[in-house]
């Protein structure tokens, strides 16, 4: 498994890592704004929200970018969210994680071919 990484905005290379999370805002289905903290580490579902949240589960949640509030909804999958995992200036994956809540489903896609990862 990779150990070191950044995680960037797809449309303007914004760096979303603060500390061990990545900051994004977010965006209900009721319309509700927020901010969500996500772990760095690949399969880790644990996150925080501000405000304080219960998600609904099976919600679409929007993610989006903190800089230029660009929505990193997949155009490929429209159930997940892309982000820019970059290992150093020359090795970047996609990765691409699950919008619903409720569903822990992560993918890192290299060149080698597809990394899944569940939680429970």
């Amino acid at each position: 498994m990779i150990q070191k990484y950044n995680f960037h905005c797809p449309k303007c290379r914004h760096h979303l890592n603060q500390n061990q999370d990545i900051v994004l805002k977010t965006i209900r289905t009721n319309g509700d704004l927020g901010k969500i903290s996500l772990s760095t580490t690949v399969g880790n579902y644990s996150f925080e929200h501000e405000p304080k949240v219960q998600f609904e589960d099976g919600e679409l949640v929007t993610f989006a970018c903190t800089s230029c509030d660009f929505e990193l909804n997949s155009d490929e999958f429209e159930n997940y969210a892309r982000l820019i995992m970059a290992v150093d200036e020359n090795i970047e994956f996609d990765i691409l994680f699950s919008r619903r809540a409720g569903i822990q489903k992560t993918y890192l896609v290299t060149e080698d071919g597809i990394e899944t990862y569940s939680g429970t």
